[in-house]
């Protein structure tokens, strides 16, 4: 049976170390990694959105998602999804829609290609948090803070190499510079989460805006699926598509039953009909 880590879609592999996410390809502030994390970002925007959200897995999975039920760990979940994409999944196993209510961290129109570490702790690339926002004046404000931290964290932490010049390529290869010693990739580390939650807190108005205002104002994507990244999640009801599921091996997995796990189950035969559904609870929460 796959464990949940192995259908949250990510960017790099689920695991992978901190270090490797933060520092690698990384040539200017749109390519910088921003914590996703729930408590920093409470810190700065203290009014929590709650409402109802999809997300796409494997009848495997379910059981793992029922263990984080009312933690702060973080899934990824949509407003909307085309059929096709419900059938297969995202980055694993299709077939199974679950409906939860949950807390959203960040929304986003398009996928935000995030990524999880080690830790536990979830990443995005701030080119795909920038949203509708990325040529407004504030989000320059923005930019300029997060190239401002990184020579600054450069100079501080690379003093014995007199940085100049393009303050990112030092930033890259932070990891050689300091050999890969772990505690010092740690101090870095620590400087910079505190950093981008200054440069995030100080320009708050905006960045609420990129982070948020999808999930206020609009919920309608023009891709084939959004993505919102929430935690604190209740399971409300989960949906079958028959065709994609076997419901042998359905009942090999819950034997006492689906039902005595998930009380609310419905079947599907057509998953256009499932889309045509989630289309309609979106619309009904946004009209509230």
């Amino acid at each position: 049976m796959l464990r949940f880590k192995q259908y949250i879609t990510e960017e790099y592999p689920f695991g992978t170390s901190t270090s490797v996410i933060i520092f690698s390809d990384v040539s200017s502030s749109d390519d910088l990694q921003i914590p996703m994390a729930s408590t920093m970002l409470n810190r700065i925007f203290p009014d929590t959105i709650r409402t109802t959200v999809f997300h796409v897995l494997g009848a495997a999975n379910l059981e793992g998602l029922k263990k984080i039920e009312g933690t702060k760990k973080s899934i990824s979940a949509f407003f909307k999804m085309q059929a096709s994409e419900m059938e297969s999944g995202i980055a694993s196993d299709g077939g199974v829609v679950a409906e939860l209510d949950a807390d959203i961290i960040i929304s986003s129109s398009t996928d935000v290609l995030t990524s999880v570490d080690k830790t536990g702790r979830r990443w995005a690339p701030m080119e795909f948090l920038m949203g509708d926002q990325w040529k407004s004046r504030g989000m320059k404000s923005v930019f300029k803070g997060l190239d401002t931290l990184i020579g600054t964290l450069v100079k501080k932490h690379l003093s014995h190499l007199k940085p100049k010049g393009d303050m990112y390529v030092y930033w890259q290869n932070m990891k050689t510079y300091l050999k890969d010693d772990g505690k010092k990739l740690s101090l870095v580390i620590k400087d910079y989460y505190d950093g981008v939650e200054k440069v995030l807190k100080k320009n708050s108005r905006v960045m609420k805006k990129a982070l948020y205002d999808y999930a206020k104002n609009s919920k309608v994507s023009d891709d084939a699926w959004d993505e919102q990244v929430v935690n604190n999640i209740k399971i409300k009801k989960v949906h079958i598509l028959s065709d994609e599921v076997d419901l042998d091996d359905l009942h090999d997995m819950y034997p006492k039953g689906l039902v005595r796990e998930f009380p609310d189950v419905k079947f599907w035969d057509a998953s256009i009909d499932l889309e045509i559904y989630t289309r309609e609870v979106v619309a009904k929460e946004k009209n509230k």
